[in-house]
């Protein structure tokens, strides 16, 4: 059995390791992520994947508090995630004005979290319901429109 490396290659992403970058990131007590948790360093482990070597990221910005964030993200939706993890993303490998494409929209945290930071979007998803959920957050009505509407 042959065991090899696989780095991520970081070479679209000038300035950027994105490697190095995710290895070394820590919560310092600054963050406004969790401005209640101690900060915690981030633990890089080596998983063996179909005889490759691949890093794994570990900390608490990746685990801690799933279900809390902004409260324009809070709708329930199956298989969602706190708005921080795209936004660390989008800020990390994109600038503003940039496209951000999100192929399996869900309940749009990324998009939403890309818009918020001045970014284009475009969104997909196979369950209308991500739509629904989706545009009023990011069209949000003026209350003039919403007097009409409960009129009619």
């Amino acid at each position: 059995m042959k065991i090899q490396s696989c780095n991520i290659k970081t070479d679209n992403y000038p300035n950027k390791s994105l490697h190095k970058y995710l290895e070394q990131f820590n919560l310092n007590s600054e963050s406004e992520l969790f401005q209640t948790e101690v900060a915690k360093k981030t633990v890089a482990e080596k998983l063996l994947i179909s005889n490759c070597i691949v890093s794994v990221f570990i900390n608490e910005f990746w685990t801690a508090q799933q279900r809390q964030s902004n409260s324009i993200h809070e709708i329930s939706y199956r298989a969602c995630f706190k708005a921080q993890l795209p936004r660390f993303f989008i800020d990390l490998l994109t600038d503003e004005e940039d496209l951000v494409y999100d192929p399996f929209s869900g309940r749009g945290t990324t998009i939403i979290e890309a818009a918020l930071m001045n970014r284009n979007v475009i969104s997909n998803d196979i369950n209308p319901l991500s739509k629904i959920l989706t545009e009023p957050r990011l069209n949000i009505p003026s209350i003039n429109d919403v007097k009409k509407r409960l009129e009619s």
